[in-house]
């Protein structure tokens, strides 16, 4: 089974979620910044590398929080879902990769359409649980 790797990226109390373009796998979905882990490099890497050519972020991952089997259009890989906050840059969008992109509460993920199971799984049982989001969610309430 092939490797990819999530980046749920928070910031002031807020994930961002992107919705993926029309010449991608997924097309139309929105879930957190994602992509397959090269030969070449390591998860760390694959989540810097992801984010900085999706939405133009420099992030430092912090630590990964949950594996699952990909749904949907992505069968066939283990995802990798990873913690991590920004560090630097400016947000834009690769047109090539993304067609919009929000920072969201995270309750708010199930209201997105579509949406794929996994992530939606993610956002209503899996963050809400985590201590790391638990502090961040303590200090912007």
């Amino acid at each position: 089974m092939k490797s990819a790797v999530v980046a749920v990226i928070f910031d002031h109390g807020k994930v961002l979620v992107i919705k993926r373009a029309e010449q991608v796998l997924g097309a139309g979905f929105w879930s957190p910044p994602a992509g397959k882990v090269e030969s070449n490099e390591d998860q760390v890497e694959a989540v810097i590398r992801e984010v900085a050519e999706e939405v133009g972020l420099t992030v430092r991952p912090l630590r990964c929080v949950w594996q699952c089997e990909a749904d949907g259009v992505g069968t066939g890989y283990q995802l990798y879902w990873w913690l991590a906050e920004v560090v630097s840059g400016e947000l834009y969008l690769a047109s090539s990769e993304v067609a919009e992109v929000q920072w969201l509460e995270p309750e708010a993920f199930s209201g997105l359409s579509p949406t794929f199971p996994k992530g939606r799984q993610f956002f209503d049982l899996i963050l809400p649980s985590l201590p790391e989001w638990e502090r961040v969610r303590s200090l912007h309430r």
